[in-house]
């Protein structure tokens, strides 16, 4: 008897070590998505999950449009709203509806958002699929999400154990593991302080009116006939034939999803509303472009279903400025978009539903920690000349400037900005910088070198008590108009004539913005890579949640 005992929990003991050791290696393998890369909106439902229960009042649920427009945390801070923002990337319709599902077993909402824009998804890769099936717990949600996948339109060859099992998806990825893999895998307690929402501090104007949008749009719906002319020895041949460029229908399965979302919201007492963040784009190259024919198509449905709807294009005027507030030439919006979005969607709630305002000791270190990383995003998205240099005087006099100068960056600089430049401690004449090279570095409020002169300059030093040395070239108009900002070894700067500008935190070791404005001409215009600046905040996100998150 003791010896089958024995035997028994010896082969229990093996079979929990091995579920442990199959978790953990997992958990390694997976795609960390969030924060360490924003490429793709995933790796939603790992933060979800280790929320306190029964603690969030709204849920917000689509793709990625609604992921960067409305941060949960502005609500927060506003209004005492607690919500958690669980849209990915080209969510699939039936994703949504098991991430609902999947969210009632720890959390009692008062109201359920769905943005509109999958409604008109007839179907979707197989990686978006999985973006929500990797982060789901096993269970019958993620059981019943996997059969959807396997039975649509794009359903992969992956046997069911892959797609409930990671593992044997990913198990070749051991290859490009980084630290951060084995971070994700030590700390059980991922904690999403920003409660899923997305910062954009890049800038790319809209290409088309929300008008010019609605223009091609009519145009794309008239042209329901394919002609074609045929030329030959003969003559002219005229072929015609039914064959539309267009169509704004909503596929009939998505609209049953839809039933079933409302159903179970109502089993749930939960208030369903349906919401599109706007999306300006020509509809014919983009299929989720927001034009009025779809507005129209959606205010029908849910009237007929019985659902709310609040349209944030058509049915407010929230202020977005197309030439600032988006990303992506209209696309996706920014953080100023999606803070004039939040703060829309915030009052509607609080007006509508009455929500009652909510603090806790935890929301409120999580709003510290989004409150650093906006401020830097915020930096990130400025503009104006004017005001960018007064905030670095005022909130980020701790950190270090550098500046430097090419060509003739000083053409276009009137008194109000030399009053601008004085106010950082700044002494030089820029009356004499025509065409010369400047170069400025301040540190924790204080000037460490400035000069000026009509031959190339060359400065190099180390970044506080860091161990960043920063080496910084200007050449004026006359010798080069080239400049250069180097911090370890690494180039920060595309060679632009003006006034180009980097800030470094030397205490996190971080580099936060590289900017450059054209301060040769009047209007000073701020140019900055996208593609760096978005890479900035990554880092600097990234080091929160590492580094100083509790």
């Amino acid at each position: 008897m003791r010896k089958h005992l024995s035997i028994f929990f010896k082969t229990i003991s093996f079979l929990i070590i091995g579920i442990f050791l199959f978790a953990m290696i997992q958990n390694i393998l997976m795609p960390k998505r969030a924060p360490y890369t924003k490429a793709y909106d995933a790796g939603k439902l790992a933060g979800f999950y280790n929320e306190e229960e029964h603690t969030i009042d709204v849920l917000i649920c689509s793709t990625s449009h609604i992921s960067k427009s409305i941060l949960p945390m502005e609500l927060y801070e506003d209004y005492g709203i607690t919500s958690y923002n669980l849209s990915t990337s080209t969510q699939p319709i039936e994703a949504t509806y098991y991430i609902l599902a999947e969210a009632l077993k720890t959390q009692s909402p008062e109201v359920f958002i769905i943005d509109v824009s999958n409604l008109y998804f007839s179907s979707v890769e197989a990686k978006y699929w999985w973006f929500v099936l990797d982060e789901m717990h096993l269970g019958e949600n993620k059981t019943a999400l996997l059969q959807e996948y396997k039975r649509s339109a794009n359903g992969g060859n992956e046997s069911k154990g892959e797609l409930l099992f990671p593992l044997l998806r990913y198990h070749e990825r051991w290859k490009e593991l980084r630290m951060n893999d084995f971070m994700g895998c030590l700390r059980g307690d991922i904690h999403d302080y920003s409660k899923g929402g997305q910062v954009n501090s890049a800038v790319s104007a809209a290409d088309v009116t929300v008008g010019e949008m609605n223009l091609a749009a009519d145009q794309l719906l008239e042209s329901t006939q394919k002609i074609e002319y045929v030329y030959d020895a003969a003559g002219v041949n005229e072929k015609i034939e039914d064959h539309a460029l267009y169509h704004s229908d909503i596929p009939e399965k998505n609209i049953e999803w839809l039933r079933r979302m409302k159903a179970l919201c109502d089993e749930n007492n939960i208030q369903l509303l349906a919401v599109k963040v706007p999306t300006v784009f020509m509809p014919q190259l983009y299929n989720s472009s927001w034009i009025e024919e779809k507005y129209h198509q959606v205010r029908t449905l849910c009237n007929e279903e019985g659902i709310t709807y609040y349209d944030l294009l058509y049915d407010t005027d929230a202020g977005i400025d197309w030439e600032t507030d988006t990303s992506d030439e209209g696309l996706h919006l920014n953080l100023h978009g999606a803070q004039k979005l939040s703060d829309n969607l915030g009052r509607y709630l609080i007006e509508r539903y009455g929500l009652s305002p909510k603090r806790s000791e935890q929301w409120n270190r999580d709003l510290e920690s989004y409150q650093k990383v906006r401020k830097v995003a915020l930096l990130e998205l400025e503009r104006d000349f004017t005001s960018y240099l007064d905030m670095l005087a005022n909130e980020f006099k701790d950190k270090t400037i550098i500046m430097s100068m090419a060509n003739d960056g000083a053409v276009g600089l009137n008194e109000a900005d030399i009053w601008t430049l004085r106010a950082l401690g700044l002494q030089a004449d820029f009356s004499e910088t025509d065409k010369n090279s400047y170069i400025a570095v301040i540190e924790g409020g204080s000037v460490k070198y400035e000069a000026l002169s009509n031959r190339p300059l060359n400065y190099k030093g180390v970044c506080g008590e860091s161990n960043a040395a920063y080496e910084v070239y200007s050449s004026g108009w006359l010798t080069g108009a080239d400049t250069s900002i180097k911090l370890a070894g690494e180039e920060q700067v595309n060679s632009r004539k003006g006034l180009n500008i980097v800030v470094y935190d030397t205490q996190r070791e971080l580099v936060l913005d590289s900017v450059n404005f054209d301060t040769s001409s009047e209007d000073h215009k701020a140019r900055r890579s996208n593609s760096k600046t978005n890479g900035l905040e990554e880092q600097f996100e990234k080091y929160i949640i590492e580094e100083e998150y509790k």
